[in-house]
């Protein structure tokens, strides 16, 4: 990972971003579209760029409830490869004016219209397909905390540019499903949560190759091969929130169990977790620069 491009604030603000259309050049979030990328920060540039950190300071999958737990962790911001091989990946970001509440509401609020995922990372979102769109609605009387418990996303991102991207599937949990300490979650200071496993779907089965894709889907076509794991959690903090993620890049839940991905021939792990982190700096960067805003120009309500 040592040996990456070294990168600059103005290199990941100068990224190609996506095309809108000509609708979603009309569209009242447009103007925060197409604003600058957010600063993550020069400590976080220097991590980027200052090679792979310490694996015994990371949190393993197995310990992922004390990220519920007061205070902060060996390693709050960075990326490492663990001893199993696969990857890992802490992100810290502040959210001024925000509450965790906004955290629960932008998870059901962004997946129903593409430009609000495109507006989160501009050089790295592009569309997002759900199945069942009144359930994130306020309509369905379902709280914003839980509507996404046992649902699926399906966001067309990329970690390499807007012409270099596939649909995956993003599947979230409740706590119980996630296999989380329900003691160290109720007593908690986090008070908002989203936890996932992302699974590679139908047209990203390429990275297997032609002829194993062909299998896969000939097994199933709706087929879904797990690949990573995610925890973003969201509590107060003097003068808003604070996001704290973790990424296990090669781990995924399926029936409750923590499994190991099977990775395609020649998948750089490595090169992927650094690309990990490079994305997620950018995102939540980029979320914390205007969630309040937005929320408040909705009033905190998701009709569609």
């Amino acid at each position: 990972m040592g040996n990456f491009s070294k990168t600059t604030m103005e290199d990941l603000r100068n990224l190609p971003r996506v095309q809108l259309t000509e609708e979603q050049k009309k569209s009242d979030l447009a103007d925060i579209f197409d604003r600058p990328q957010a600063d993550v920060g020069q400590k976080k540039i220097d991590i980027l760029n200052g090679g792979p950190g310490n694996a015994q300071l990371a949190l393993p999958i197995e310990k992922r409830s004390d990220l519920f737990l007061p205070g902060y962790q060996s390693m709050e911001d960075g990326y490492c490869i663990m001893s199993d091989g696969t990857g890992f990946v802490a992100n810290r970001t502040f959210f001024p004016d925000a509450t965790p509440e906004m955290f629960d509401w932008w998870f059901n609020f962004h997946p129903l219209d593409d430009i609000r995922l495109a507006m989160w990372l501009q050089n790295g979102h592009m569309t997002c397909r759900i199945p069942e769109l009144y359930v994130h609605t306020d309509e369905s009387g379902i709280s914003q905390a839980t509507r996404n418990w046992g649902k699926e996303h399906f966001p067309v991102e990329s970690f390499d540019g807007v012409e270099d991207c596939g649909e995956v599937c993003i599947r979230f949990f409740s706590p119980q499903e996630f296999g989380l300490d329900m003691h160290k979650v109720l007593v908690s200071p986090v008070k908002a949560f989203a936890a996932a496993s992302c699974f590679w779907y139908k047209e990203s089965l390429i990275l297997f190759g032609e002829e194993d894709a062909k299998k896969f889907l000939a097994m199933d076509p709706d087929i879904r091969v797990g690949f990573n794991s995610f925890l973003h959690t969201a509590r107060p903090v003097e003068g808003g929130c604070e996001v704290r993620s973790r990424f296990w890049n090669g781990k995924y839940f399926e029936n409750g169990t923590v499994h190991n991905t099977r990775f395609p021939d020649g998948f750089d792990v490595s090169e992927v977790t650094w690309k990990m982190y490079r994305h997620t700096i950018q995102e939540f960067a980029n979320l914390a620069s205007f969630l309040p805003e937005v929320y408040n120009r909705y009033d905190g309500k998701i009709t569609k």
